[in-house]
C-alpha cells in the first residue's frame, strides 16, 4: 500500500481525529512535525509528487536542496493545517465564528447580500493551506452553499465531507444530479463551493499552467458560462503572527463570444492564471498531492 493511501485512510483519520481533540495542542503539533519529518525522511511516493510539482512551479533554477526544503516545509505544513481543522471540528459554530477569522465578517455579508438580490455565486476555491478550516467556518456563518466534492469519495474522505458539512454547507460529491442541483442553485440565486484546482488527468483538454500543458479542470469555467453566476476566486494561506489569512478576488467577468467550446477554454485559462498567483505566492502551502503535469514528477530512485 502507498504512503498516500496509507496517510488517507479511514483508520489513520480517525486516530488523528482522537488525538487533536483529547491531546494539548504541543504533543498534538509534535506527533504533525513528526510526520512530516518521517515523510521527508522515507520519501514515498507521495514525496515525489509533491516535489515533482514544486520543480515546476519554480522552474529549473530550484536546485534540490531548494526542493526538498519547500517539499518538507509543505508536509509540516499540511500535517498541522489538518491538526487544526481535526480540533476545531469539535466546536459550536459559535466559537468557530469567535475564534476562527479566516473569513471576514465583509466578505460574508457581501455575499449574503448578492444572494438576497437573487445572484448566483460561485466560489472557485484552492487546496491552498487549511482550505477545510475556510469551508467550516464559512458554515459556522450560516451562509447556506452547496459544496462539490470528489465523486465516489473513498471512506476516508467521506470523514472529511462529514467534518466540512457543518452549519450551512451541503457536501455533495460530483455526479450528475448533484451538478444539476448545484446550477439550479446558482440560477435562483444560491452559492456554490467547486475546487478550482483539482487536477483530471481525463480531461480531453490540458489547460497552461506555469508555461506548461497541465490537468486543470474545464468544469469551473464551464459552470460559470452555464449559470450565469457571480464568479469569485480564493485561496488561503498562512502568516506568521497572524493565523489563516482568506485572499478573494472577484467578482471576475467571464468571456463570452458565442463559440461555446472555445468560451470554455479561454475562461478556463483566465481562471488558471489566477491559481498562479496563489501558488507562486506560497508554494510551500499549496497541498496538493496529485501530479498535475503530464510526466512531471522526478522519478523515484530504485533501491
Amino acid at each position: 500500500m502507498r504512503a498516500r493511501d496509507i496517510l488517507a485512510s479511514e483508520g489513520v483519520i480517525r486516530l488523528g481525529l482522537f488525538l487533536a481533540g483529547y491531546v494539548p495542542r504541543w504533543f498534538a503539533y509534535a506527533i504533525a512535525r513528526t510526520i512530516a519529518w518521517l515523510i521527508a525522511l522515507f520519501k514515498p511516493e507521495v514525496y515525489w509528487i509533491v516535489r515533482g510539482n514544486l520543480s515546476q512551479i519554480l522552474g529549473e533554477e530550484a536546485d534540490k536542496d531548494t526542493l526538498h526544503r519547500l517539499a518538507s516545509q509543505l508536509f509540516w505544513h499540511a500535517s498541522r493545517a489538518y491538526t487544526d481543522f481535526f480540533r476545531s471540528s469539535r466546536w459550536s459554530a459559535e466559537r468557530i465564528r469567535e475564534e476562527l477569522k479566516i473569513v471576514p465578517e465583509d466578505t460574508i455579508e457581501n455575499l449574503r447580500g448578492e444572494v438576497t438580490r437573487g445572484r448566483g455565486v460561485l466560489l472557485l476555491g484552492t487546496h491552498m493551506s487549511n482550505f477545510d478550516l475556510v469551508i467550516q467556518a464559512a458554515g459556522a456563518h450560516n451562509l447556506p452553499t452547496q459544496a462539490l466534492s470528489l465523486p465516489n469519495p473513498w471512506p476516508g474522505a467521506r470523514i472529511f465531507n462529514e467534518l466540512r458539512e457543518q452549519g450551512s454547507v451541503e457536501i455533495t460529491p460530483i455526479s450528475p444530479s448533484s451538478l444539476r442541483s448545484a446550477l439550479r442553485r446558482l440560477k435562483h440565486g444560491g452559492v456554490v463551493l467547486l475546487a478550482l484546482d483539482r487536477p483530471i488527468p481525463e480531461d480531453r483538454e490540458l489547460i497552461e499552467f506555469l508555461g506548461r500543458p497541465a490537468y486543470l479542470p474545464t468544469g469551473p469555467a464551464r459552470m460559470a458560462l452555464m449559470s450565469g453566476a457571480l464568479v469569485y476566486t480564493g485561496a488561503c494561506h498562512y502568516e506568521d503572527g497572524e493565523g489563516y489569512v482568506l485572499e478573494i478576488d472577484g467578482p471576475i467577468d467571464m468571456v463570452r463570444s458565442g463559440d461555446r467550446q472555445q468560451d470554455v477554454l479561454t475562461n478556463a485559462r483566465r481562471l488558471a492564471a489566477m491559481l498562479e498567483k496563489y501558488v507562486q505566492a506560497h508554494p510551500e502551502q499549496w497541498l496538493m498531492f496529485h501530479p498535475f503535469w503530464p510526466e512531471e514528477a522526478e522519478p523515484e530512485p530504485i533501491p
